[in-house]
């Protein structure tokens, strides 16, 4: 079994111009950017579950963008739910997740413009814990920013510190573009990692090396499709001299541990 645990996809009415965004920065888009382009997309890939993971990009929009992922919480895709820290009940959209049956929080801390550090999110992570919410976020560098950004390894290994008990889910290999610093504060450290976009730049010995050091049981599958092919991750892991045991940690074993433990 193969799991993707970190996708995108939108309503059809917003579908297109996220991609056409995208787009302009020169990015060309692997599928349509709807859930049928998600399937079609694990159909050709090889993968038999998809995480979807939305974002809140403005308080006005959380209710509608958590009841979307509610209403696909289904068949062959299970949904994050997110929250955005300017909401005014930032507690009750939280519960708004737990109650409808998804299965973690994504934060994007450049599209949401927020710090870990900030003590007005402190309840949100402790609401966090206090419902066994998992948050996944991205991590480093962001095609549509510029630097400095908000989630470089340093500051999410000394969030992690603050919030031990959290489920920290920390994309793109601990930060994108930022790997050097990840290898220095983030490898070994009790947080999950995905292998999105660093199967698109690093070599494929320097992603084992990385995921020696870190551990094969705290490591995601993830492509974050549309943007990237759901094939090329598996595939690359299928390379690596890692054991059967760790690959399929990789490829299932660890998400179907992380779903079943924000059902507890």
């Amino acid at each position: 079994m193969r799991i993707d645990f970190h996708t995108h996809f939108y309503p059809e009415k917003v579908a297109a111009k996220a991609i056409a965004f995208v787009e302009k920065l020169g990015l060309k888009s692997d599928s349509d950017g709807t859930r049928r382009g998600l399937e079609e997309s694990m159909a050709r890939s090889g993968i038999d579950l998809s995480v979807g993971m939305p974002v809140v990009t403005s308080p006005e929009n959380s209710l509608s963008i958590n009841r979307f992922a509610a209403a696909n919480n289904n068949g062959n895709i299970r949904m994050f739910g997110s929250v955005h820290p300017d909401e005014a009940d930032k507690l009750g959209t939280l519960q708004f997740i737990k109650d409808s049956g998804l299965y973690g929080v994504k934060v994007h801390p450049e599209y949401q413009g927020f710090d870990f550090g900030e003590e007005r999110l402190f309840p949100v992570w402790e609401k966090c814990i206090e419902l066994n919410l998992p948050v996944l976020t991205h991590a480093g560098a962001d095609i549509a920013y510029t630097a400095p950004f908000h989630s470089d390894p340093e500051r999410l290994a000394a969030f992690h510190r603050r919030y031990p008990e959290l489920t920290f889910i920390i994309a793109h290999l601990g930060s994108y573009q930022m790997w050097d610093a990840v290898e220095r504060e983030l490898l070994g450290e009790d947080v999950y990692l995905d292998i999105s976009l660093a199967v698109e730049e690093l070599p494929v010995e320097r992603i084992e090396s990385m995921i020696r050091r870190h551990g094969a049981d705290r490591i995601l599958l993830g492509s974050d499709s549309p943007w990237f092919s759901q094939r090329k991750p598996w595939e690359t892991v299928e390379k690596m001299s890692l054991s059967s045991e760790e690959k399929a940690a990789i490829l299932s074993g660890n998400a179907e541990r992380l779903l079943a433990l924000s059902r507890a």
